[in-house]
């Protein structure tokens, strides 16, 4: 994982993305009997991957740079080029080109990894 992310984010990802229970400070992952696991943030879940590999993101309403540098870190390991960005009290989604409105619950992998509105 890139340096730029503190170790937090980096540890609480790789958790994630391996369905790994995970607890530290005001992170944390959890695997479910179903197959789904949550990354939370302060209580909030900030990412849900179902147990087809398919995962969503939200910032939960807190568009904190703390909420922003997690998902961040997530959509890199994911091996995205897409990223969140704040301006004006608004969160946008930036592929570099055409950045949008980010709506809570974007699904950002469907089984492949494909950005997906």
């Amino acid at each position: 994982m890139n340096v730029m992310y503190n170790k937090i984010t980096t540890e609480s990802i790789n958790a994630f993305l391996n369905g790994k229970d995970y607890y530290k400070d005001n992170m944390s992952v959890t695997k479910l009997d179903d197959g789904v696991t949550y990354m939370r943030l302060w209580g909030n879940p900030i990412a849900t991957m179902k147990a087809d590999g398919t995962i969503s993101i939200s910032t939960c309403g807190w568009h904190t740079r703390t909420t922003l540098m997690r998902l961040n870190g997530l959509l890199y390991a994911l091996g995205m080029s897409t990223r969140l960005r704040q301006k004006n009290y608004e969160v946008y989604l930036n592929d570099g080109e055409s950045p949008f409105l980010f709506e809570d619950g974007t699904v950002v992998r469907y089984k492949t990894n494909t950005t997906f509105s």
